[in-house]
């Protein structure tokens, strides 16, 4: 077990650490799957501690921020949010509890897929982080359908969307990328935490399986930011996209492996 977590928490910790991504770390279900034998909803159960902690520390990291945000938008992020994506993740938890394993695999291969062409394919450029000021319509679309997406999905799979939300936000609704990653941030902090209790009470599990699933997620999301913050400064900002590229190929040669999961 020690071996699996020191495993998970350097692949995972470097690869993110190259890619920058600090809270929606989907190759950790991969890893729970392949390294630790975890069948996909143990995965997903665990995951959900992962991205729950990883969003609660940028939260924290953006208080500040956050309290200078107008009083609006405050309560869209604190009032409106966590309703929203209290009901999105309970639909996406039933829909969890419901199908069949051999859905949240298929599911979980096609996300790997979808992430895999994003990384070799969507790179964002300089002027795209610089805009102020969104398209007023898809700006608003997102506002309103990204909570119950991410919702959803974190309930059902245990993954927001991220890697495909923030690109179209950006690069289609010209949305600026920081208010859209905190917005995220947010969302996926209420949506994991609902999700961990929808998974627990609607599932019925015995307590002991429950502590036992909270207890590697929070031991690993500990070896993966200790991973992350000692590597995050090894990769030069012009390896970045080269890296993030072999990462999108590797993802989809691992999306082959998972529909092998397929009985």
């Amino acid at each position: 077990m020690l071996e699996n977590i020191l495993l998970t928490s350097l692949i995972v910790g470097v690869v993110t650490a190259g890619l920058k991504i600090r809270f929606d770390r989907f190759f950790t279900i991969l890893l729970l799957l392949f390294i630790f034998g975890l069948n996909i909803r143990e995965a997903v159960n665990v995951f959900l501690w992962v991205i729950m902690l990883g969003a609660l520390v940028i939260i924290f990291q953006n208080r500040k921020k956050i309290t200078q945000l107008p009083k609006v938008m405050k309560k869209k992020l604190f009032v409106v949010i966590p309703i929203f994506t209290l009901i999105a993740s309970w639909v996406g938890t039933l829909l969890f509890e419901n199908v069949s394993d051999t859905v949240l695999i298929v599911t979980l291969g096609v996300l790997a897929i979808l992430y895999g062409l994003r990384l070799i394919f969507v790179h964002f450029q300089e002027y795209e982080l610089e805009f102020k000021e969104g398209h007023p319509t898809i700006s608003k679309a997102c506002g309103l359908l990204g909570p119950w997406i991410s919702g959803f999905f974190i309930g059902f799979i245990g993954t927001s969307l991220k890697p495909l939300k923030i690109p179209f936000a950006v690069k289609i609704g010209k949305m600026n990328v920081k208010q859209v990653y905190l917005g995220n941030v947010i969302v996926a902090f209420f949506a994991s935490v609902f999700a961990v209790v929808w998974h627990h009470l609607l599932a019925k599990q015995v307590l002991a399986d429950w502590w036992e699933e909270a207890v590697l997620g929070i031991i690993l999301w500990f070896g993966i930011h200790f991973i992350y913050e000692a590597t995050d400064k090894v990769f030069p900002p012009k390896w970045r996209k080269v890296f993030q590229v072999l990462v999108g190929i590797i993802l989809l040669l691992v999306s082959v492996k998972i529909f092998m999961l397929v009985k």
